[in-house]
């Protein structure tokens, strides 16, 4: 174990050695062999709890039935092949790690989406290759792990010399344990990762009804946190959340029990025929949509290839800026992204379905008059709904225009008299949305949602460079942008929601309905959850029952909320403070992440001190990036689509630069 201040050399301390902490231990390496010094510069100490690597989320003993939301090309936590970066002589992306290892990696393809404990190997070789070869050069003294967990850290200060002495020394940055051990180290790289955090007020109301009333309660978790094996066979299981999170509880809740998935040869939507092992209990999954992330549609890109964003493109985004200065996303972007979406849905609908629109002939005429109609709008002006409308009608009557909003919430205003009712509308939606998935990009509908992500990702790029106001980012971005976008493309891949259905067709999923109400039934000793737009005469058969109630939904990721001793203490003494924005009114409103400078992203504490020797990477840069949890994207723009490699970059030499400075 490397002593607590390892001589004079410069220490560097790398909190957290997940996903985030290996990237920045990836592009130090990458600097060190580019400088190539002679003589021993640093010692690095690495501080986590678990496993360097994989950390918590990642781990690799956890079920292999928790899979990650990206399919094997895309995720790296390596610059290999990223535009820009020089790699390491490490540096390997997961799908050529995957290729160089099958027994490693389960012989999967590069269109699978590769278990989380698979990732969790592949983050493990990482580390070990990325730090024996840092080991191995002449520039590291030392390099140690240490299994602990940080829970206080006292940033550097600058102190006067005494006796005459000349100019100012700096005091290094004292990090303290869990079991009481300290580290002075001159930089410090905080790369935490997910952190517990404290239940809202709703959630804790629901929690203390629990034990008071003998409930079982589980509040937001990492899946591979919880004992699945603790929910009874036949127990009712009331479940808030159908995202990600959602889709592995049903995994291991069926497949974890023993039931099997069978093929039915029937096709999309009805693919598969579960069968129950007899252990498995009953999920009451309820969601303000009313209804699961939609599957993502099966491609072999993360965009489909025909998607090219025509109107919300960087020039005509320049252009906007120097009129405007910062953007207003619902004014200028927004008009913008619709177009965009809308003339893919009907270019793809005209050359992949046109006997919809009365034949080829038909077809072409009224795609040349929409994309006039988009063409004429000026750029912040969207194209109206009884314009386009007005323009269909003449050559499909009857057909509805695209609303891409109103296709994340698709029972918006309607009242179902029965459970049963809703039961069969949402089996029917989602066996046709399976249908548009399976046809990749013959699929319109994907087509339109592919526009739509790829507008995401030229948007979640602005807002890292702070282009749009804080009000907007607030109200629009956060407001609504992000959670359309991650409800319509964002979703699991497609077997997950074709298991989803069969496991509903064998009556052990009842949907709920959107908005629900979550109640504790105190004479009863009950959970209930109804949906106000779900209601008939028989109460009994609206109102969902049980004695389990589950928060489908990691922890939330606000540094306010956090139940960690190291975020906590960093708020508390001003060493950190959260990133502040503005509202509507110009009223100061507390953001998700730290506040820091722009990259590399510095530490900033109150009054706007900066802690020049503190860097932040990930998840507690969410004020100031959106998306912080996706991993990079191999092969891809590090001020892009891989920007944790950018950011991983840039703290690296920044921090050799202190070092060698």
């Amino acid at each position: 174990m490397t002593p607590a201040v390892p001589g004079d050399r410069f220490t560097i301390a790398v909190v957290g050695a997940g996903p985030r902490g290996t990237s920045f231990l990836e592009r130090l390496l990458a600097v060190v062999e580019e400088s190539e010094p002679e003589a021993p510069v640093v010692d690095i100490v690495v501080l986590d709890p678990e496993e360097p690597g994989p950390g918590h989320v990642w781990q690799t003993g956890q079920s292999e039935l928790f899979l990650m939301n990206t399919p094997s090309f895309f995720p790296t936590v390596a610059a290999a092949g990223t535009p820009g970066l020089r790699p390491s002589s490490a540096a390997l992306t997961f799908d050529q790690w995957r290729m160089a290892h099958p027994d490693r990696a389960q012989v999967l393809d590069r269109t699978d989406y590769p278990p989380r404990a698979v990732y969790g190997r592949y983050l493990a070789e990482m580390y070990r290759e990325v730090t024996d070869a840092l080991a191995a050069s002449a520039a590291v003294g030392t390099l140690d792990w240490r299994q602990a967990e940080v829970v206080h850290l006292e940033p550097a200060r600058t102190v006067t010399p005494v006796h005459g002495a000349h100019g100012a020394a700096p005091r290094k940055a004292i990090l303290t344990c869990g079991d009481g051990s300290t580290l002075a180290a001159d930089a410090v790289v905080l790369a935490v990762g997910h952190v517990p955090a404290r239940l809202t007020s709703e959630q804790h109301r629901l929690a203390s009804a629990a034990a008071e009333l003998g409930l079982e309660y589980r509040g937001p978790s990492i899946p591979c946190d919880l004992d699945w094996d603790a929910v009874p066979a036949g127990a009712d299981v009331l479940v808030r959340g159908m995202g990600l999170n959602f889709f592995d509880a049903l995994a291991q809740l069926t497949l974890g029990r023993g039931g099997r998935f069978v093929d039915t040869g029937q096709g999309p939507g009805r693919a598969l025929r579960y069968e129950p092992s007899g252990t498995e209990p009953v999920l009451h999954p309820a969601s303000r949509r009313g209804v699961c992330y939609l599957p993502k549609a099966e491609l072999d890109a993360f965009v489909p290839h025909a998607v090219a964003l025509k109107y919300l493109v960087p020039e005509v985004v320049e252009a906007l800026q120097a009129e405007h200065g910062p953007l207003d996303f619902m004014r200028h972007l927004w008009p913008l992204i619709h177009r965009d979406v809308v003339r893919a849905y009907y270019n793809a609908l005209v050359h992949n379905r046109p006997e919809i629109l009365g034949g080829s002939g038909p077809a072409i005429e009224f795609l040349a008059a929409l994309v006039g109609l988009l063409e004429s709008a000026g750029r912040g002006e969207p194209v109206t709904a009884h314009q386009a409308q007005e323009l269909l009608h003449a050559y499909a009557p009857g057909m509805p225009f695209l609303d891409i909003r109103a296709l994340a919430r698709p029972f918006e205003g309607r009242v179902y008299d029965s459970g049963e009712a809703y039961q069969r509308e949402v089996t029917g939606f989602l066996e046709g949305i399976s249908a548009e998935a399976a046809a990749g990009e013959d699929s319109p509908l994907m087509v339109a949602i592919g526009t739509l992500h790829a507008a995401r990702l030229l948007v979640k790029q602005l807002v890292a460079e702070q282009r749009l106001t804080d009000a907007s980012r607030r109200r629009d971005v956060s407001g609504w942008f992000e959670t359309l976008v991650e409800g319509l493309a964002s979703g699991p891949p497609l077997a997950r929601v074709e298991q989803l259905l069969a496991v509903a067709r064998a009556g052990l999923v009842r949907f709920v309905g959107p908005d629900p109400q979550f109640e504790p039934d105190a004479g009863r000793s009950r959970f209930t959850v109804s949906s106000p737009q779900v209601g008939g005469a028989d109460e009994a058969q609206d109102v969902h029952r049980g004695t389990w109630m589950m928060e489908a939904m990691m922890p939330p990721n606000r540094v306010l909320l956090a139940a960690s001793d190291l975020v906590s203490s960093l708020l508390a003494e001003g060493t950190a403070v959260p990133f502040t924005v503005e509202d509507e009114e110009g009223d100061p409103v507390p953001g998700r992440g730290f506040d820091v400078t722009g990259r590399p992203h510095r530490l900033k504490g109150a009054g706007g001190a900066v802690q020049e020797g503190v860097f932040v990477l990930g998840l507690q840069l969410a004020s100031v990036q959106w998306g912080t949890a996706i991993a990079a994207e191999a092969g891809r723009d590090p001020d892009g689509r891989a920007r944790t490699l950018g950011d991983a970059e840039a703290a690296a030499r920044a921090v050799w630069a202190l070092a060698t400075g």
